[in-house]
């Protein structure tokens, strides 16, 4: 089935000039990457989207032979350094394409680089665009994801959840945004014309699967 119009605000969001360049891709890293979601609530309708999403990654991973998994999710709900990573998300939100790069890229609080995991995924407060973000100055390459609080008409929509949560997981995981308008990687995206695979979700690019094969190396 095509996308409803209420899915469109939220998919479209990830196509924006500024939401592009928020999205910066992976490092090549051969190694599983365990994720951390931090949820303001147990009863965040974002939750189990993103498991879902965490879940069509390592389908595909398999389906490919790569060494890289997904690990997880744990979830820690109502965390007392939310509020920071929430600061530190919209600061970066705000700043967009003005951040500096390199080794003059301010750092990552202390709260959000002394998390156990290589992906932090905060299911925002915030009505500010989703994006994927490297932590300067970490090695392994860590991310943090940050999925908008969806408002109006697309809220509690999880087919529109899990496509967002997906797309940001593919910058994680090292791929950049394509010029097809119906795939995952899509930027921009037609969302009111697009129709999930077999898979729940919108497909990858052959160039996308040659790209994961060779970022991230077969078992």
């Amino acid at each position: 089935m095509p996308f409803p119009t209420r899915a469109s605000l939220l998919i479209a969001a990830i196509a924006v000039p500024a939401a592009m360049s928020l999205c910066r891709p992976a490092t090549a890293v051969a190694a599983d990457r365990s994720i951390l979601v931090l949820a303001p609530s147990t009863e965040d309708d974002r939750i189990e989207p993103a498991r879902e999403a965490i879940a069509f990654w390592n389908d595909r991973l398999e389906e490919l032979g790569v060494q890289t998994r997904l690990r997880g999710p744990r979830v820690v709900v109502a965390s007392p350094i939310a509020r920071t990573v929430e600061n530190y998300a919209r600061s970066v939100a705000q700043r967009g394409v003005r951040l500096p790069g390199g080794e003059a890229e301010p750092d990552a609080p202390r709260e959000l680089t002394g998390l156990d995991a290589d992906i932090v995924v905060l299911l925002s407060r915030q009505n500010i665009l989703s994006y994927t973000w490297p932590l300067p100055r970490t090695a392994p390459p860590r991310y943090l994801v940050v999925i908008r609080l969806a408002r109006g008409l697309d809220r509690g929509d999880a087919m529109v959840s899990r496509h967002v949560v997906a797309h940001e997981l593919g910058h994680a995981l090292g791929l950049l945004h394509n010029e097809s308008p119906h795939t995952l990687m899509c930027g921009p995206c037609q969302p009111l014309t697009s129709e999930p695979d077999e898979t729940g979700f919108l497909p990858l690019t052959d160039a996308e699967r040659a790209r994961l094969v060779a970022f991230h190396g077969r078992r």
